[in-house]
């Protein structure tokens, strides 16, 4: 049987969101942002931010809106020479803070919609939703992947030992399926 835990089953985009209350759904934050066309995701690494955003660019694709995504990280930090700022064009920039100053200030200035994915608050623009890692979650998320696969006693373990980071868990749980020997939690 092939690794459940492989990235191609829960890497970003591939898994629904989960929103932390039964009230916040896709549609309550594109409300949202009719009303705050620059936004920000904030939460600790390995939240659901990416998650999140992906879900975002999809709704935008269904609805048919102009929307482009940027994925900044440590070997990507600059933004693309083909980048321009329309009107129309909704932004979704996943990895805001890896971006140089001058890059993030010039988005923050010239974007007319925008959403970024942020560890920490950027300070004047308001938050869209601040994603709440939680074990429940978790565990909804495990079940959707691989289904009656682990008892809920060893993914407590791998989730506290993560220190709530969903990605670092996942990994966990794909190192422990590629040793089957690995002493048990």
């Amino acid at each position: 049987m092939e690794n459940p835990f492989s990235t191609k089953f829960w890497a970003s985009g591939t898994i629904p969101f989960l929103f932390s209350k039964r009230s916040e759904n896709i549609e309550t934050l594109l409300e949202k942002m009719r009303q705050h066309p620059i936004c920000q995701i904030v939460g600790p690494h390995g939240s659901g931010k990416s998650t999140l955003l992906l879900c975002l660019l999809k709704r935008y694709g269904e609805n048919g809106e102009l929307v482009r995504y940027l994925f900044f990280n440590e070997q990507n930090r600059h933004l693309p020479d083909d980048l321009t700022y329309r009107k129309n064009q909704v932004l979704l920039i996943d990895g805001f803070e890896q971006l140089p100053f001058k890059d993030r200030l010039g988005l923050l200035c010239r974007s007319r919609r925008l959403v970024l994915t942020v560890h920490y608050p950027v300070w004047f623009v308001p938050v869209l939703y601040r994603t709440q890692p939680q074990f429940s979650m978790f565990v909804q998320i495990v079940q959707q992947i691989a289904p009656g696969l682990l008892e809920e006693s060893v993914l407590r373990t791998v989730y506290e030992r993560s220190g709530g980071n969903f990605r670092n868990a996942f990994f966990e749980l794909y190192d422990r399926w590629e040793v089957p020997d690995t002493p048990p939690l």
